[in-house]
């Protein structure tokens, strides 16, 4: 109770509320907070502001009351004017939807680049595959794109990696036609 009562100091027959950052606060019955509202609201200065933007201008004006906070919120929404002009939200509401995934970024990519001019061993093209969570890349070069080739590599670079003990991670693949 002392805590309390150590943050208001009577000045004459007004009560005020002390601050650490900003001067004493004219404490306010209520009666007087429900009229500092609706002027600081809809009066002749009033921009039929938000909630919080009232509670800031009630405490920069130099007034408290306890429930300062619940009263503006609260006249803000029985505001008619505020809920007839206000800003709509032209999003549908939706469910939420959970993502199968428990990281967004724990999948690999694959493409398929070249062809080059041939190298050792007649090598031509460069198959690659990307971890998109680790960055890790794998890359071999080919003679030539087979299926039997691309399964081989994700077999030995993908599936049977050490690094790679997340088997459920999708695989995203580059559908592009290779040289272009």
């Amino acid at each position: 109770m002392k805590l309390q009562a150590a943050r208001f100091v009577l000045i004459g027959d007004d009560l005020y509320r002390r601050g650490y950052t900003r001067p004493l606060l004219k404490c306010f019955t209520p009666d007087q907070a429900s009229y500092v509202v609706r002027e600081l609201h809809e009066g002749i200065c009033g921009t039929h502001s938000g909630a919080r933007t009232m509670v800031a201008k009630v405490v920069r004006a130099g007034y408290y009351w306890p429930t300062v906070q619940g009263d503006c919120t609260d006249f803000v929404q029985k505001c008619l004017k505020c809920q007839e002009f206000g800003t709509l939200s032209h999003q549908k509401p939706e469910e939420l939807h959970f993502m199968l995934s428990p990281w967004a970024f724990v999948q690999w990519g694959m493409d398929i680049i070249g062809p080059f001019a041939p190298g050792k061993g007649q090598c031509k093209f460069l198959l690659v595959g990307i971890d998109y969570f680790t960055k890790w890349i794998e890359a071999e070069p080919l003679t030539a794109i087979t299926a039997r080739n691309v399964q081989n590599f994700m077999w030995k670079n993908i599936v049977s990696a050490s690094a790679f003990h997340r088997s459920s991670s999708p695989i995203t693949v580059d559908s592009s036609p290779t040289g272009r």
